[in-house]
């Protein structure tokens, strides 16, 4: 299903019908305006009028994936975007875990994110980007949460 973002007026219908005669439906949702941009939202078109849970499932799904973009896309280390990919999160905390139990740091694997000399440096900077990786997961889930709270799914009831 895509989402469209869509530019709209403060008083866009949450749902309604586009086209009778094929019988499709626009469900909108975080209707909201960007500074001096105007009136925006996220629409999604379907070919019946959907039932509540449907909607429900829809927006839910659509915030779920865009607080997995965050989380994946929307962190950076010194200034510098590191991906955050389940492959990426295991291989850090992986990291971190060695220098625990061994004191050994394989420094190839950061090169370009680690500014540390010396071995000891290293592992303080890891621990120190591991500490700020899940902060920002954290955070990310903790806006996903707030912002699937927001909806207020009794307006799609016709």
């Amino acid at each position: 299903m895509k989402v469209l973002k869509i530019s709209c007026g403060a008083d866009l219908a949450p749902i309604e019908c586009i086209n009778p005669r094929r019988d499709r439906w626009a469900v909108r949702w975080d209707i909201h305006q960007e500074q001096d941009a105007g009136w925006f939202a996220s629409e999604v078109v379907v070919d019946h009028r959907p039932t509540v849970e449907e909607i429900r499932e829809i927006i839910t799904a659509h915030i779920d994936a865009t607080t997995q973009n965050d989380i994946v896309n929307g962190f950076s280390w010194k200034g510098k975007p590191v991906k955050l990919t389940d492959t990426a999160q295991r291989n850090f905390l992986f990291a971190v875990f060695t220098v625990d139990r061994t004191g050994e740091i394989d420094r190839e694997q950061f090169v370009g994110l680690l500014d540390a000399q010396t071995d000891a440096e290293a592992a303080d900077e890891l621990a120190d980007m591991v500490s700020a990786i899940w902060e920002h997961i954290q955070q990310k889930r903790a806006d996903g949460i707030a912002a699937k709270n927001a909806v207020d799914f009794s307006k799609y009831a016709l």
